[in-house]
């Protein structure tokens, strides 16, 4: 009997658990900052938008053997960590755009750290990471393919 009610409580653990697998909030610790669409974030971590409300704005990124930083690139522009780099390295290279900055090691402190010391830095993370006093930009979704 014990089991007939444990399932289901678990069951619900594990879809709570897979809805946020794959979801990312890009997210700043400046409140005064207003939602992104998905348009304007793709242009931010394509480095194509610098400035949002009038600040110049500062990327960071997950150090690149985690593998949130693959799912967070393909979810969001389609593209794996070699494409990226190779983009960034043109960007840079040409003078037209710096890379985010890569944030390491891996923790969620060291990306608040890092995003306290300016109001105008913008991050991602797992959203299930996602502390209480970060405003959400944008939330980046695994899309349904039928």
């Amino acid at each position: 009997m014990f089991v007939r009610y444990l399932c289901p409580i678990i069951l619900c653990f594990f879809f709570a658990f897979q809805v946020n697998a794959n979801t990312y909030a890009v997210f700043t610790l400046n409140k005064d900052f207003k939602e992104l669409s998905k348009s304007k974030v793709r242009m931010l971590y394509r480095g194509k938008l610098k400035y949002l409300q009038g600040e110049k704005i500062e990327l960071s990124d997950l150090s690149q053997r985690n593998p949130a930083r693959h799912e967070f690139y393909q979810e969001l522009l389609g593209k794996d960590i070699a494409q990226m780099n190779a983009y960034w390295a043109r960007l840079s290279f040409s003078g037209k755009a710096r890379p985010p900055k890569e944030i390491t090691p891996d923790n969620i402190k060291m990306l608040l750290d890092w995003a306290s010391e300016k109001k105008s830095r913008i991050g991602y993370v797992s959203l299930d990471l996602l502390p209480s006093n970060a405003k959400v930009l944008y939330i980046v979704r695994k899309e349904e393919k039928l």
